[in-house]
């Protein structure tokens, strides 16, 4: 792996670990060990002498913006006052009401970590430079990166919008605070959170493709400005997206591993032969 591509692997290391702070909104257990290695890189990655700090200590305008939000991220989400993680012994305590903050970080931070890295791209491919396993890597996150922030927030997105029928059908139909605040804040806020992350999508591979077109379809049923399939019910509707959603993370998340582990130990050799990163 040569210098451009060993930079560039390392950036994407961090593009990583932010994907990976969506496994938080799951409501499952989540071990100590994992978040401090998480905390470790979200926060070392940045600094003056990593990759990413390089980058925006050589691109002052573009590089100071994004690391103000990276850092307000790594404190609001990982840092010792953060509700939204908290270390409970050797557990993380989640708090599932703000899934929502974590969705709003993740979706933007890492289109900007993704533009770099193509920007990368573009570079190594004018320097002749440009290797066939970076290629890879990044289209196969791409299309998993989208499969899987689907997946998640179409789960709350879920909810919300059966709480906002619900709500809606106890007051008569009529509109109440409660019933705006989660369109506002809750409905309204992940429907933009999914189809920005449509709108940047850099796959070309048209299954993943189609089902993100299906996420949006699903959306505009809710607002109502699209009918509903066979006049199926929205529980039947949510049922089939999520399996579709869930199985399609299931298909492209293998073929990810194996490429990542690859990138991986062409990164260590390399290393070890004395090739060091740029």
């Amino acid at each position: 792996m040569n210098q451009i591509s060993q930079y560039m692997f390392n950036i994407y290391h961090y593009l990583l670990n932010l994907r990976d702070t969506l496994e938080y909104t799951i409501d499952r257990e989540h071990a100590k060990n994992l978040y401090d290695q998480r905390k470790m890189v979200l926060t070392k990655g940045i600094e003056e002498g990593s990759a990413l700090g390089n980058f925006f200590k050589n691109n002052k305008e573009q590089g100071d913006k994004i690391i103000k939000n990276l850092k307000e991220f790594v404190e609001e989400v990982y840092g010792d006052t953060s509700t939204v993680l908290v270390v409970t012994g050797d557990k993380i305590r989640v708090d599932h009401t703000q899934n929502q903050k974590i969705y709003e970080y993740i979706t933007g931070l890492s289109e900007q970590i993704r533009d770099i890295l193509y920007g990368y791209i573009n570079y190594a491919r004018q320097q002749n430079q440009l290797e066939d396993i970076i290629v890879k890597l990044l289209a196969e996150d791409d299309r998993l990166y989208r499969s899987v922030l689907a997946m998640l927030v179409m789960r709350d997105f879920e909810k919300s919008f059966f709480e906002f029928q619900k709500v809606m059908g106890e007051a008569g139909g009529k509109q109440t605070p409660q019933s705006n605040f989660i369109v506002q804040n809750e409905i309204m806020k992940m429907a933009g959170q999914l189809r920005f992350s449509k709108q940047h999508h850099h796959t070309t591979e048209t299954q993943t493709l189609e089902l993100l077109d299906k996420v949006d379809a699903v959306i505009e049923m809710t607002e109502g400005r699209r009918d509903r399939k066979d006049n199926k019910s929205f529980k039947d509707i949510f049922d089939e997206l999520n399996k579709e959603l869930a199985a399609n993370v299931a298909r492209v998340e293998p073929s990810w591993k194996e490429t990542f582990n690859n990138a991986f130990k062409d990164m260590m050799e390399s290393q070890n032969k004395g090739n060091p990163q740029a």
